[in-house]
């Protein structure tokens, strides 16, 4: 996934570590965060945009693979789509806690998805629900956090659940 940059956005390299339909993994990957994006939403502006990836679930399908954008413009795309309802928290000035819930109405897009196995018969799994909480600490030098959320095969849905974590690296 190329992110596309913004003002004011950090990149993390990440470590995410779980399990989907049974099949463990471990996979190295990046998140990145930026402001707002989108002023004009049916779901709530977002107070920051998130950006998830690890392999390359659309044309290299990998056990663990996910791509997951708040917005889909962080999916190189010319639109600005709203993609998920976002909380974002602080406790003080070098934490806070961002909760994630995709927008089971526009799922449909298809922009995130994950695989569960490697090859050409792999299904992708477009996520429409559960949760992503994200702890960024240390003065926003490190994050950590879960993934759990449930993607739609052609026939049915599987979870994703998994650990994140890692350090910023701009």
């Amino acid at each position: 996934m190329a992110f596309v940059s913004t003002a004011s956005a950090a990149l993390y390299n990440v470590v995410i570590s779980g399990n989907v339909i049974g099949y463990p993994f471990q996979r190295t990957g990046q998140l990145f965060t930026a402001n707002t994006v989108t002023n004009v939403t049916q779901n709530d502006i977002n107070p920051i945009e998130v950006a998830i990836s690890s392999g390359n679930p659309f044309s290299a399908p990998d056990t663990g693979a996910i791509w997951f954008a708040t917005n889909n413009t962080f999916l190189d795309s010319s639109s600005t789509l709203d993609l998920a309802y976002v909380n974002f928290s602080t406790d003080n000035v070098n934490t806070s806690i961002t909760t994630i819930y995709p927008d089971q109405r526009i799922a449909a897009t298809g922009s995130n998805i994950f695989t569960a196995i490697t090859g050409i018969t792999a299904t992708p799994y477009t996520i429409y629900g559960g949760e992503i909480q994200l702890q960024f600490y240390n003065n926003f030098n490190n994050v950590s956090g879960t993934i759990n959320v449930v993607g739609k095969g052609v026939a049915f849905g599987n979870m994703y659940q998994a650990n994140i974590s890692g350090y910023r690296i701009e």
